[in-house]
């Protein structure tokens, strides 16, 4: 597009951080009186007039002021947006929701959503990924009965799962003890891709621990790739709260949601960009007047996944970027499933 003149530029401005406020059209004589007082009403209507025919402005049937495009909303956050730091209070909400010692990573996760989700007023999702990179620390098997027992995998990013499985054939307690030992002895300190590619020499040695090996592969194998349970979504509901989606946008919102790894695959786009700022139907899952703002997030220095924030098209960037960021720094100071909370913004 044509290159704006600084005054339109500034103008253009201002009608996005209005609607962004309002989410009602902007009026010309709305920017003379709270942003212009110095520049005639006859120029701002005329600016006003020309952003739209270059297509930054949308001016609807029903009303006399203006609305942002789609092209409007990236030159602004190209131009214009900051990270602007949060309020004391969100800060110490923020802190103050990872203050607790977590038992896995699933359970930071789902708090991670929630608070993300609380300060922005989005909807949030986070998807987990990465976990081939992973290193097992230990395994722990616990006998439960001859049929059952207890799987807790401890890697460098914390516990990624516990969870009982069931095993046809019966085990005794000397079983379970020589399994423990047989499986940490060819498991730790390696990644979960490489025991997921077993050479021949582990699956001989495994030959008789074949079924509690497959019953752990398939652990791992549930967090190896995009399925329903690595998406974590809190805050659907807030979408029913802007003014600008009717009843129907709602419900291609949620169905949209329904389809979790077909969002997750959005979500984990431009994996190797910290930030990724995402406008309109064709960039949002065909959503209507959507936008997504998505950021990579690391435990103990390892990345466990991606953040995302669904909201309108005018949502507020610059907070979202930095809840997203604060949240982001308070997650790499979790260490073993605690946290410390001495961060500061």
């Amino acid at each position: 597009m044509e290159k704006l003149s600084d005054r339109k530029e500034k103008i253009l401005k201002a009608v996005v951080d209005e609607y962004i406020k309002s989410a009602t059209p902007v009026s010309s004589g709305e920017i003379k009186d709270k942003h212009f007082n110095n520049i005639s009403s006859a120029t701002i209507r005329s600016e006003l007039s020309t952003l739209e025919d270059m297509g930054y402005l949308i001016k609807p049937h029903t009303s006399a002021g203006r609305i942002p495009s789609k092209d409007a909303y990236k030159l602004y956050i190209d131009r214009f947006m900051v990270k602007i730091p949060l309020k004391q209070k969100e800060m110490e909400l923020i802190q103050n929701s990872f203050k607790e010692r977590f038992e896995g990573v699933e359970e930071i996760v789902r708090r991670t959503a929630k608070v993300i989700s609380d300060i922005t007023n989005y909807t949030s999702v986070i998807v987990l990924s990465n976990i081939n990179k992973v290193k097992i620390k230990e395994i722990k098997l616990v006998e439960l009965d001859e049929h059952s027992a207890l799987v807790i995998i401890i890697t460098d990013s914390g516990i990624i799962r516990d969870k009982v499985i069931a095993l046809s054939n019966p085990m005794s307690t000397v079983y379970v003890k020589d399994a423990n030992a047989l499986i940490n002895k060819m498991f730790s300190g390696k990644t979960v891709a490489e025991i997921k590619s077993p050479d021949a020499i582990i699956k001989k040695e495994l030959a008789d621990f074949k079924e509690l090996y497959d019953s752990i592969i398939a652990i791992l194998e549930s967090y190896g790739g995009t399925n329903d349970s690595n998406v974590f979504i809190e805050g659907t509901s807030k979408f029913l709260d802007y003014p600008e989606y009717d009843l129907d946008s709602a419900k291609k919102f949620l169905t949209v949601l329904d389809t979790k790894e077909k969002f997750a695959e959005l979500i984990e786009q431009n994996q190797d960009i910290e930030f990724s700022i995402r406008i309109g139907k064709d960039e949002s899952c065909g959503l209507e007047k959507c936008a997504i703002v998505t950021a990579r997030y690391k435990l103990n220095g390892k990345e466990i996944g991606h953040a995302g924030v669904i909201g309108p098209e005018r949502m507020d960037y610059s907070k979202v970027v930095s809840v997203l960021s604060y949240v982001g720094k308070t997650l790499e100071k979790i260490a073993d499933g605690g946290n410390d909370d001495k961060e500061k913004q």
